[in-house]
This record gives C-alpha cells, structure tokens and sequence, in this order.
C-alpha cells in the first residue's frame, strides 16, 4: 500500500473520528425520519437530504481536508521532509488527495446510497455528476494548497489555512464577477456572465442539442481530470521535478472550445471565437495571480527567449503568457471571422487584450514590489482603481470617448480604447521591468525559506 495513502488513513480513520462521523450521520438520518411523518412525501425529503449529506461532507469537508493535508504539514514543520522521502510524485498526490478525504467521502456515500433508496431507480448521469463535482473540488482545493505553499516560500512566508482558502474564495467571486461584467458581455453573452450555459434543463453547444445533466456529468468529468493532472503536476514542482509545457496549454485549448461551443449557431463562429478569447483572458489574469513572484525564474526566462531556446524557456515560462497568447491569436483570427448580430466583436476584443496587457504589468509591479506579500490585495486595489476611478472620472470630462481612455469599450472607440491601453500597458511593463531586474538585496522583503520555516 502507498506509505502515504495508508498515513493519512490512519490519521483520519482513528476509531474516534469515525465513531464521531457515523454518530453524526446516524443522527441526521434519524431526525429526518421523526420530523418527516408524511409517507407520501418521505421519499422525496430523504432523497433530497442524502444529496445534502453528500454535499457538505464529500464536497465542503473533503475540500477542506484535502487542502489541509498539505497545509497541516506546512504548519506543523514536516513539509520540508517529505519532499525529501522516495515518493513518487503520483504517489504522494494521490496519498494525500484520497486518504486525508477517505472519512468525508465515505460520510458523503452514505448521502447517495440514502438517495438511490429513497429515490428508486438510480439516474447514472446524476451519480456521475455528484462524484465528478466531489472530486473536481477536492482537486481545486488540493491545488490551491499547494499553490499557495509555493507563493509562501517565494515571499518569505509560511502558507496558512485561511490565507489559502480566502484567496481561492475570494479568486472565485472576482473572476465570476469580472466575467459577469458588462465589457466582457459584449460578446454577446445572454444574461451575462454565465447564465447562458444551460437553459430549462437542455444545452446547445456547438450546434448541438444534449440533456443538460449529461453534459454537465461530462463536463465536470474532464474537468476533474484536469485537476488530478495540475495537482500531480504542481506535486513534481514541490519535489523539485521539471514539467513539460503541455498540459497547461492542453487545458487551455480545451477551455476554448468549451466556451466557444455556447457561442456557436445562429450568431456565427465569430461570437464563438470572441467567447473564447475572453476565457483566455479570464485565465490569463488567474494564472497571473497564482503563480510565485520569482524574479530569477523571470530573468532565466527572458535570458532563454532572447537566445532563442524556445523549448527550454516554454518550461519555465510564466503561466500567464499561453493564455495571453492563445487569446492574441484568436483575436487576430476574428477579425477575419464575421460575427452575426455582434458588430464590431473583435474591436472589442482587441480593446479587452490591450488593457490585459496593461493589468498584467500592473500585477507583476505590485507583485515584484518592496512587500511582496501584500502584491495580491495591492494589484487588486490598484485595478480596481484604475477601472473605477479611471472609469468615472474619463466619463465625466470626456464622456464615452474619455471613458474609453480608461475602460475598454467597443464601437466607435474602441480604436482609442486600443491605443491607450497599449500605452498604459508600455507604462506599467517598464516599471515592473525595472522591479523584475532589480537583485533580490533592494528589495524589503525578507528571503524566502523553507516552505515550512518561517521566515526570519
């Protein structure tokens, strides 16, 4: 058995805590029989109630003991030292992921074979759906773990539990809210954000028709293993293993398409293009923030591109450049690309990727600054203002020419939201050029240690 599976398994499976969960669970089920006297509607409360169950501790509490079986090593000082045992990088990823969510999954089963009791035949697609969902979450929380240990070290820190959680929760609402957000629903997008997806209960995606159920069943499937693959991957970076650059863009293309597949019909695969392309931004501006402020690795990088070594610097090349990337090229391709009913998509477009650019190199200048540990909050208040201010005070003397100036429009100007995004985005890549090259004794912040000592 994997020394690690079978640690975590022992630290979770202790009679105590299993006598606790089964208690808890026994408990739940025999207050919905007491409460529920109707027998008509009995089934109904207890299936919807295993689903609950299902939720809260396959879901929620396996989410948060996934990321803790990282963090907790972190915290109590022991990190350090599995990295150094002869684990695999597989091994360790799947020890951790599924042993330390062994006791809350088993608590969630129990919520799904209440449902297959009460509701009859079971629906294989809604199984699917559940299981898939559980471990898609617990994947992103595993990743978001390790992530925020990496972050921690290249900012002289040790990573803590509610600073890692926080910053996934609080990434979540800003990229939901930036992608519900009216520049990036010029594309057309039927309600905003992504309310569009499904409606009463069927999909259209690329022209064709499915059972809502069932494509979401699939698509978390693929998505989750998405996560298994970036949390392996980030597991080799731990112990000091080199990744080649492929499935991260891998993920990317297939993102696209997904996105793109809603936009395809009626309006043209221009809308469809369009859609895409704004997914890469959404993702360039993710992997921005996830990825270590790493000066060196940044230098090395630049040293490599301008020598011409283009596949040892695709192995180090910052996360947010294939999304950035991939969403240049798309736009490029649509301006060929007719999009019907959406004039001027790609105008637009070309007005969403230049003021990425410039937020880029406003988050690498926050990011690489004296406090790197505060480069987050900093960038995001520094945006914020730079949209919300920026945006009112442009609109007030100028108008929605002067707006332009300062939030990307489409239209009429979106030729001057181009121009000037590309020069704020010259101003802020110089600054945060002159921050990246500057050696590691200018900057205040103290020198990263061990992922699990803290800085002194």
């Amino acid at each position: 058995m994997n020394p690690e599976f079978q640690r975590n398994l022992w630290l979770e499976a202790s009679p105590r805590r299993v006598t606790w969960a089964a208690v808890t669970i026994i408990l739940i089920y025999a207050a919905t029989a007491l409460v529920t006297r109707d027998v008509v509607h009995r089934a109904a409360v207890f299936s919807g109630v295993g689903i609950a169950v299902f939720v809260a501790c396959a879901v929620v509490w396996a989410a948060r003991a996934a990321g803790s079986s990282v963090l907790t090593e972190v915290a109590e000082r022991t990190w350090d030292f599995q990295r150094l045992s002869a684990l695999t990088a597989w091994d360790m990823t799947w020890g951790k992921l599924f042993g330390a969510t062994l006791l809350a999954s088993a608590a969630g089963l129990t919520g799904i074979v209440v449902h297959l009791l009460a509701a009859g035949p079971a629906n294989p697609w809604l199984i699917l759906l559940l299981l898939a969902s559980a471990l898609l979450v617990q994947g992103l929380s595993f990743m978001a773990a390790l992530i925020g240990v990496r972050k921690a070290r290249a900012e002289g820190r040790v990573a803590r539990t509610g600073g890692v959680l926080g910053g996934l929760i609080l990434g979540y609402f800003l990229l939901s809210a930036l992608a519900a957000s009216r520049a990036f629903s010029l594309t057309g997008q039927r309600g905003g954000g992504f309310g569009w997806l499904g409606r009463q209960g069927v999909v259209d995606w690329w022209g064709m028709t499915s059972s809502a159920l069932v494509f979401w069943s699939i698509s978390a499937l693929v998505l989750a293993v998405f996560a298994l693959a970036g949390a392996w991957r980030l597991m080799r970076l731990e112990l000091q293993m080199r990744n080649e650059p492929l499935v991260w863009p891998l993920f990317l293309v297939v993102l696209a398409a997904w996105v793109a597949g809603f936009r395809a019909g009626p309006l043209g695969y221009g809308a469809s293009i369009a859609a895409a392309g704004i997914a890469m931004c959404l993702a360039a501006y993710a992997a921005a923030f996830v990825e270590p402020a790493d000066r060196v690795a940044l230098r090395r990088f630049a040293g490599l591109a301008v020598r011409g070594e283009a596949a040892e610097a695709a192995r180090i090349a910052p996360a947010s450049l294939f999304p950035l990337i991939f969403a240049l090229i798309l736009t490029l391709i649509g301006f060929g690309v007719p999009a019907v009913g959406i004039p001027g998509a790609y105008q637009n477009s070309g007005a969403f990727l230049a003021f990425l650019i410039r937020d880029l190199g406003v988050i690498a200048l926050f990011r690489f600054g004296p406090r790197p540990q505060r480069g987050d909050i900093g960038a995001v208040i520094a945006l914020a203002v730079l949209y919300g201010v920026g945006g009112i005070f442009g609109g007030t003397i100028g108008g929605s020419s002067g707006a332009a100036i300062f939030v990307p429009s489409g239209g009429d100007f979106a030729g001057l939201s181009i121009v000037s995004g590309l020069a704020q985005a010259a101003v802020a890549w110089v600054l945060a050029a002159r921050r990246i090259r500057s050696p590691e004794t200018s900057v205040s912040a103290p020198p990263p240690g061990p992922a699990s000592v803290p800085a002194s």
